[in-house]
């Protein structure tokens, strides 16, 4: 789902009541599209040949140079490596999806161009997820030779991971789909553990997803990994003793908010803030003006995106009321332009179908809506961050089911759940939650944003303070290089 917001759900558990509440989790938002590389096998090549010695010496970043050890032996699984097998003969038709297919696994300690080839298994259950890893992998690979496999998506699978299991067949949304999702989850985790002892790796990658990642991390641990955390969970919004208890198990972690850094060191977890991915490449997919004659826009005509979500259930609990705000609004305003940026494979969840009378559906123009928008009603996760670093007035929108809400609110030790709002420490976006969540309240908030320049202007000036606060581009590098030095 590139290019497309995605509200990060969580999985597993008591923490699944956030999985339909993003402030449970703070949904991080993702890379632009990742892009292949003139050739990701060109690192698969070469001869093997006998192991570097065991503790040789490199500078961060420089590891392409230097000679790494080979991958730790890690400890067999009991009583799994037949399960994995199996699962592994079914693997071998190919995952969903498509994409790179596992290769045999020689015996870990290959030479490439001069350096060891380094391993790695990932973890990524989300799209959000998939397109931060995509980055990640790439800035591996600009870093020495390197062969990685696990859980992966679409832009992962582009990048050139090996892909055990699709992602998209993880992704759930609040408790009932859990239970669903139960027999693949536990499979997931059984094939994991058993490509663990098969792949080798220098290094266990786990990316967000704490659901099935706070789980599957600490068994990881136990047979060996070294277990490198990109995208912390947001325990300390809704479970504190579980960065402690990360203390036990990760190696190392990579945050993207500058606050996460020195709780998770008190936590007693090696911790490192290496700024947000979404600083590299946010951009429109298009230009203003193309954007706005795709729409059909005059260049003086005001627009209001509607982002519902980019999951079904969202969608269905937040485009009605959003709807009937911008048609409210556009009443009075001939020249207002209605946008819905759909995610796709959402026509169906539409009620009207494919059509929508006066609003206009657009189909990977999240970011272009995002960026050329007058004001915008956003779903709250990763796109009202997104929204916010372009600066278009805004206001955050959630509704989930009544047992996910309470259990949210029992959880929760937060007071806002809106990431600019985080962000900033203080509440600068508006927030309609549940029962606020109502046409007129939407309709006062938007108006005065869609009908007087000083009033919009001031917005955006106030969200300018977001995107001082996420710090400098070049999060995925520093989290490579950090991960590159941990499988040393």
């Amino acid at each position: 789902m590139r290019g497309e917001p995605h509200r990060e759900p969580r999985v597993s558990g008591a923490i699944a009541a956030l999985a339909s509440l993003p402030v449970g989790r703070l949904p991080v938002a993702r890379p632009g599209g990742a892009e292949r590389r003139d050739d990701p096998g060109r690192h698969r090549g070469g001869a093997q040949l006998a192991p570097a010695d065991d503790s040789p010496t490199h500078s961060l970043g420089r590891a392409g140079r230097a000679t790494p050890p080979p991958a730790r032996r890690v400890r067999a699984v009991g009583g799994r490596r037949g399960r994995g097998r199996r699962l592994g003969a079914s693997r071998a038709r190919g995952p969903a999806g498509g994409g790179v297919r596992p290769r045999s696994d020689e015996e870990p300690g290959r030479v490439v161009g001069g350096a060891i080839e380094r391993r790695f298994l990932l973890v990524a259950g989300e799209p959000s997820g998939d397109l931060h890893a995509a980055r990640l992998v790439q800035a591996l690979q600009g870093l020495g030779p390197c062969r990685v496999r696990g859980v992966a998506g679409p832009a992962l699978r582009e990048a050139g991971v090996e892909c055990v299991t699709a992602a998209e067949t993880l992704a759930v949304v609040g408790f009932s789909e859990i239970v669903e999702r139960l027999p693949t989850l536990w499979r997931t985790r059984h094939l994991l553990l058993s490509e663990l002892t098969r792949f080798q790796p220098h290094a266990v990658v786990l990316v967000d997803y704490p659901g099935f990642n706070l789980h599957l991390g600490p068994v990881l641990k136990r047979h060996g990994a070294r277990v490198f955390y990109y995208i912390a969970p947001q325990v300390w919004a809704w479970h504190a003793g579980r960065a402690r208890a990360m203390s036990r198990w990760v190696d190392r972690l990579a945050v993207v908010f500058p606050f996460e850094e020195e709780i998770f060191r008190a936590a007693g977890v090696p911790t490192e803030f290496v700024g947000h991915p979404l600083r590299e490449g946010l951009e429109p997919e298009v230009n203003e003006s193309s954007f706005r004659l795709e729409i059909g826009a005059r260049p003086t005509d005001r627009i209001l995106g509607i982002l519902p979500g980019s999951r079904r259930q969202e969608v269905a609990r937040h485009l009605r009321p959003l709807l009937d705000a911008g048609r409210s609004l556009a009443r009075e305003r001939p020249d207002l332009k209605l946008v819905l940026p759909l995610a796709p494979g959402l026509d169906d969840a539409l009620p009207g179908g494919r059509s929508l009378g006066e609003v206009r559906i657009v189909r990977g123009r999240t970011r272009a809506t995002e960026a050329f928008a007058t004001a915008c009603a956003v779903a709250s996760g990763t796109a009202t961050l997104e929204t916010a670093l372009f600066g278009t007035p805004h206001v955050i929108v959630y509704r989930t089911g009544t047992l996910n809400y309470a259990l949210a609110r029992r959880l929760v030790r937060l007071p806002r759940i809106g990431l600019p709002n985080i962000v900033a420490g203080r509440a600068i976006v508006p927030e309609l939650i549940q029962g606020q969540l109502t046409t007129d309240r939407l309709v006062r908030i938007l108006a005065p944003w869609l009908d007087d320049p000083s009033r919009n202007a001031s917005q955006r000036a106030v969200l300018r303070e977001v995107d001082q606060r996420l710090g400098p581009p070049g999060a995925s590098r520093r989290a490579a290089e950090l991960l590159w030095a941990l499988a040393a």
